[in-house]
């Protein structure tokens, strides 16, 4: 009987979450990878992880108008049926989001230069752009180009 209570929990934790859950499963283990593969002492670690959480946050939000666009938009990407009005509309939103995504990028370096080094500060930003599968240990040339 808790064989099959147990069978049942995991499968409905497994099959149970929603698509925004697994939406930020990247984001969530991005700051244990980062911090693991810094090098830093722990006193470190704890100062850093809170910045490290802000600005994944901040470099989403930065995007967001683009990215709720872009999902509205996936399905007449997709067949080929975007007007010239939505590209255009589409390429704009991109630009303003990738000035946001800099400005963000530019705020947290200065941030960062307050608990790391100028070296290590470029190491974490490094860190913070692996791909999914090298943070998974899956790290292959054709992963890379999937994510």
């Amino acid at each position: 009987m808790r064989l099959i209570l147990c069978c049942t929990m995991a499968a409905m934790f497994l099959f149970g979450n929603s698509s925004s859950a697994r939406a930020g499963q990247k984001a969530d283990m991005r700051v244990p990878y980062v911090l693991q593969n810094l090098g830093v002492k722990r006193d470190i670690q704890a100062k850093l992880k809170p910045l490290l959480v802000s600005y994944l946050a901040d470099k989403k939000a930065a995007s967001k108008e683009y990215d709720d666009m872009k999902s509205r938009l996936k399905p007449s990407i997709e067949a080929g049926t975007i007007t010239e009005k939505q590209a255009n509309a589409l390429l704009n939103a991109k630009w303003l989001a990738d000035e946001k995504e800099l400005a963000v990028k530019r705020l947290y370096e200065t941030k960062f230069k307050t608990v790391l080094s100028a070296k290590k500060t470029y190491l974490c930003f490094d860190l913070l752009n692996d791909k999914k599968s090298k943070m998974m240990g899956k790290d292959n040339a054709k992963d890379d180009l999937d994510d």
